[in-house]
């Protein structure tokens, strides 16, 4: 059996690449995560998905903690990936995270990369991850039952999956740092 590396989907004898990602396939059984049971590449050392240790600890040299390199790590963060150890790595809803408090904002796979207060920069942002080809999800607290609107209740948050987090952070930041339209300018040169 082989198996694509991007969406583990499995193909028998023969198929050489992905028919969807059109990436080359992996030699062997898929691999299955012993916490969370989601499928792994096999060389993996830490699960994408909860970020608990995959390898064997008889038989496989285990990573040092980032944080405390004199402590083998236990899970690595499944945002950034950074190896911790049982003192620094925070689990939260069974997904190990590092101490970085950005990363703590995921939920099924999915980052938030921007929050705001009004829907429709919310819905902008949204567009522009789109047509860049990065699926993305809202959750708008306004929908609720219960009509929020101060604080970190009246957000709306614009997640993407957390492969795509980085690159959807660059195309963000290049909406937000772009400057302003000039509204008294006519596109054909004219004066207003």
């Amino acid at each position: 059996m082989s198996y694509c590396p991007q969406c583990f989907t499995e193909y028998v004898e023969g198929v050489a690449e992905c028919s969807d990602c059109h990436v080359p396939l992996e030699d062997g059984p898929l691999v299955h995560c012993k916490k969370c049971e989601e499928p792994v590449p096999a060389t993996d050392t830490f699960c994408d998905h909860c970020g608990v240790l995959l390898l064997d600890a008889e038989t496989d040299e285990t990573p040092e903690c980032a944080e405390h390199p004199d402590s083998p790590a236990m899970a690595g963060c499944i945002m950034c990936g950074k190896p911790v150890c049982s003192e620094c790595a925070n689990e939260i809803e069974g997904k190990y995270f590092c101490n970085n408090d950005t990363h703590y904002t995921l939920h099924q796979d999915y980052a938030v990369v921007y929050r705001s207060s009004a829907e429709y920069e919310a819905e902008m942002i949204r567009a522009n991850l789109e047509s860049a080809g990065i699926d993305t999800q809202l959750f708008d607290q306004h929908g609720h039952v219960y009509f929020v609107d101060i604080g970190e209740m009246a957000l709306v948050s614009v997640y993407v999956r957390k492969d795509e987090i980085e690159r959807a952070g660059e195309i963000v930041q290049a909406i937000l740092n772009s400057p302003p339209l000039e509204d008294d300018v006519d596109p054909t040169g004219a004066p207003a």
